[in-house]
């Protein structure tokens, strides 16, 4: 991201979802709000969003993302459990957690 100034922005969500494993809720928070405005129409971003909103206690906003998340399509566990797997069962607990904390649907 450093070298290249067009980087995609995608590039800040993973680098987001890596604070957030980490439990660096401000860091991941920064830069998940920054691709949320980059792209609007990612539910996985709003989701991400959520989460972390969700471990740093702002509920209500963090409901609000879950919502973007789901009006954008298809935003479930079942679905998230396919994308995201973990070797440790504590990462995998730690951010299905945060998404059912912020409102995600079984």
């Amino acid at each position: 991201m450093r070298l290249d100034p067009f980087y995609t922005p995608f590039a800040t969500y993973v680098l987001g979802f890596a604070h957030y494993m980490l439990e660096q809720y401000p860091q991941a928070l920064a830069l998940l709000r920054d691709y949320v405005a980059e792209a609007p129409n990612h539910g996985g971003g709003h989701g991400l969003l959520a989460a972390t909103l969700a471990q740093i206690g702002q509920l209500e906003e963090a409901r609000a993302e879950m919502g973007a998340a789901l009006r954008l399509g298809a935003y479930t566990t079942a679905r998230a459990r396919r994308l995201a797997s973990f070797k440790y069962p504590r990462d995998d607990k730690h951010f299905f957690d945060g998404l059912r904390e912020a409102g995600l649907p079984d």
